[in-house]
């Protein structure tokens, strides 16, 4: 279970970084497409550059140089990532999550990653009253 929980860690971490990077101004244009739409829905989760997907989506792996996965171990990893990231682009699941992605398709120089994580390095909207907070977390 922790490498689980280590393989999810290293995601955020290197979701955060990935995403700052596609929003600096030298490579927003590969980004761009993904914020077409200020009021996602699940299905626009994937929409974007072909390579954008696979480049946030290596950071889940950085933890195997550490620990031992089975296949079954991977395919759970990369099922709660997936329903994560579709969630999060639907408001209909606001309830549940949040709505701290969603802030960020709104305003999209702010919440690039996990709540924790912008708040680490202060990157979260600052308009606190625009937050709802999930029954999980935001």
């Amino acid at each position: 279970m922790i490498n689980i929980c280590a393989s999810i860690l290293s995601y955020d971490i290197w979701f955060y970084i990935s995403h700052l990077l596609l929003h600096h101004r030298l490579l927003y244009k590969y980004h761009k497409e993904h914020h077409y739409n200020l009021n996602p829905i699940y299905s626009d989760t994937y929409v974007g550059h072909v390579l954008e997907t696979p480049f946030q989506g290596i950071g889940m792996f950085f933890s195997f140089l550490v620990f031992k996965y089975s296949l079954y171990d991977i395919f759970f990893i990369l099922f709660l990532l997936n329903v994560r990231g579709l969630m999060r682009h639907d408001k209909r699941f606001i309830f549940l999550i949040g709505n701290h992605h969603l802030l960020h398709h709104k305003y999209s120089n702010c919440n690039f990653g996990e709540y924790w994580i912008d708040s680490i390095f202060g990157t979260t909207y600052k308009n606190e009253c625009e937050y709802k907070r999930g029954l999980i977390y935001i």
